[in-house]
């Protein structure tokens, strides 16, 4: 793309062009004005044929010339004014082209390319964990539980589901991960392992419309537990809440959430015990996230204040 410079060059190369022609057409004029009539003449004779002949001839002559300069100057102008139009364009080219370049100046950590601003990427597809899985992750929360300085309790746990829902065995993967987390439960001693009869408590991922059916308490809109039974809302397992989303959460960690505070109702705790200590802090599990934030923080694991027991 030609720069401003290149622009202004050929502008000056236009007008130096038109100048030289002007100047030539303007020397003829000049000359041709000058040029009496009767100069290249020996023998004049006033008022005789002869004389009027050359007067006619002289006046076509001077109108000729004087058209001619007129067209040269107008042409002149015209090329001026191209030329000054060009440049102009040529330097807004040049800025969007320059601003275009500087846009995309930014490269991959490959150094492969312009880098691609892309939206944020979709969830991972959660997938069902393999034995060798469990077995790490059990190891690891009974080695956290250990190192609690609490009792340690394991308790088994059985699922189970409304409407033959789909998706029931990457649930209980999420379960398994989520309730033997480093992070979760097992920091105040409690250890999970699924079991198919002889639970101690069975979660079941239900569809909204059968909440109630468990208990009048129970709420079509949120999950609850009823006795050793821990119901988790399939709407909000599959949407989460908007307002734990607008808060900076996120549908997978609101699934930790709703299992940790749930599951939490069977360890002994209740809603609402405390509230985050200070405004922007995060909240405790046993929070009612899903209802409000009261100025806290989205958090899917109970804190320190909460791992206990009953």
């Amino acid at each position: 793309m030609p720069s401003f410079g290149d622009c202004f060059t050929l502008l000056r190369r236009r007008c130096l062009r038109m100048w030289n022609r002007l100047s030539g057409a303007f020397g003829g004029i000049v000359a041709a004005l000058r040029l009496h009539p009767h100069e290249g003449h020996t023998v004049w004779s006033p008022g005789s044929a002869h004389d009027h002949e050359m007067q006619r001839i002289y006046r076509i002559r001077r109108a000729a010339v004087l058209c001619a300069g007129a067209l040269v100057l107008v042409g002149l102008l015209a090329g001026v004014g191209v030329a000054v139009n060009n440049a102009r364009a040529g330097k807004v080219q040049g800025r969007s082209y320059a601003k275009a370049v500087a846009s995309s100046s930014r490269t991959k950590p490959d150094g492969y390319g312009p880098l691609v601003r892309q939206a944020a990427p979709a969830a991972q597809p959660l997938a069902v964990l393999t034995d060798s899985q469990r077995k790490a992750i059990a190891s690891k929360a009974q080695t956290v539980a250990e190192a609690s300085g609490n009792t340690v309790r394991r308790y088994r746990y059985c699922i189970s589901s409304t409407d033959d829902i789909d998706g029931i065995t990457v649930f209980e993967s999420v379960v398994f991960r989520t309730l033997n987390s480093s992070l979760g439960w097992p920091r105040a001693g409690a250890t999970f392992s699924y079991a198919g009869s002889g639970c101690d408590m069975t979660l079941i991922l239900a569809e909204a419309d059968t909440m109630r059916s468990f208990s009048e308490g129970c709420s079509e809109e949120y999950s609850c537990r009823v006795e050793d039974k821990v119901i988790i809302n399939a709407d909000r397992w599959r949407n989460g809440t908007s307002n734990w989303l607008k808060a900076g959460g996120t549908v997978e960690r609101y699934r930790q959430l709703v299992i940790n505070h749930e599951v939490g109702h069977r360890l002994g705790h209740l809603d609402n015990e405390a509230t985050c200590s200070v405004p922007g802090g995060a909240a405790p599990v046993m929070q009612q996230q899903s209802m409000s934030l009261g100025g806290c923080s989205p958090n899917e694991w109970p804190l320190d204040s909460e791992l206990w027991v009953s």
